[in-house]
C-alpha cells in the first residue's frame, strides 16, 4: 500500500517525504486540538468530532493521488482521440504516416507534442514497431497500443492497404471505449454524491450517540 502511494506521488510529480510530512503535521495538529478541547470542556463528543475530521481528512488526502492519476489518464485519452482524429484525416488526404505525425504537433498540448517529437526521433533511429509501442505506453490502454501498431503497418502499405481499414476499425472501437469511460466517470461522480448524505448521516448518528451517552453520564453523576 505504501509502495503504491509512493509510486502515485512520484508519477504526479509530488515529493513523497513532503507529502507524508504534511499528513503527519496535520494529523498531529488535529489530535492535539481534540485532546485540548476534551481537557478544557470535559466533553468527549468534541474529541470524537475531532477524530472524525482527522479520519475523513486522511481518507481524502491519501485517495486524491489515484483520483488525479485517473483524471490525468482520461484527459490524455481524450486528447489522443482528438489528435489522432486529425491523423486520420491527414492519411485520407494522402499524407505519409511520418508527415501526418509531424503535422499533429501543431494541434497538441505541450505534453503530447513532446511525446510525438520523441516518437518521430525514435522512428528516425529505429524502423521497427518499437517506437510506436513505446509511445502507446504513456496512455495505459492496450487498445492505444493496437492502434499505434496498425499505424506502423500503414508505413509500408499506405492508404490503399487493408491496414487502413484495420486502423479505422480500431479507432472507432477506441472512440466507443472512450465514450463508455466518460459515462462510467459520470456515474462514479454521481455515486459519490449520492453516498455523501449517507456518510454524513452516519457521522451525525455517531455524534448524537456520543452526546446522549455524555448527557446520561452527567445525569447519573448528578444523582
Amino acid at each position: 500500500m505504501i509502495k503504491k502511494l509512493k509510486e502515485q506521488m512520484i508519477t504526479l510529480g509530488y515529493c513523497p517525504k513532503k507529502e507524508m510530512r504534511i499528513l503527519l503535521i496535520t494529523d498531529i495538529s488535529l489530535l492535539l486540538a481534540s485532546v485540548a478541547v476534551f481537557i478544557f470542556l470535559k466533553e468527549i463528543i468534541y474529541a470524537a468530532i475531532g477524530v472524525g475530521v482527522l479520519l475523513i481528512f486522511d481518507l481524502l488526502f491519501l485517495t486524491r493521488y489515484s483520483r488525479q492519476i485517473s483524471r490525468k489518464n482520461n484527459e490524455n485519452l481524450r486528447e489522443f482521440s482528438i489528435i489522432f482524429g486529425y491523423f486520420r484525416i491527414f492519411i485520407h488526404n494522402g499524407y505519409s504516416v511520418y508527415s501526418a505525425l509531424k503535422e499533429l504537433r501543431a494541434f497538441s498540448s505541450e505534453h503530447l507534442k513532446n511525446q510525438i517529437e520523441k516518437l518521430l526521433s525514435d522512428i528516425d533511429k529505429d524502423k521497427s514497431v518499437q517506437p510506436f509501442v513505446d509511445f502507446a505506453k504513456d496512455f495505459n490502454e492496450i487498445i492505444v497500443e493496437e492502434m499505434m501498431i496498425s499505424i506502423y503497418q500503414l508505413i509500408d502499405d499506405g492508404e490503399s492497404s487493408e491496414y487502413l481499414t484495420q486502423f479505422e476499425l480500431i479507432f472507432d472501437k477506441f472512440s466507443d471505449l472512450l465514450y463508455q469511460k466518460q459515462l462510467q466517470s459520470k456515474d462514479s461522480r454521481l455515486g459519490v454524491l449520492s453516498s455523501s448524505p449517507l456518510i454524513g448521516s452516519c457521522f451525525l448518528i455517531i455524534v448524537l450517540t456520543l452526546g446522549i451517552i455524555t448527557i446520561i453520564g452527567d445525569l447519573i453523576n448528578g444523582i
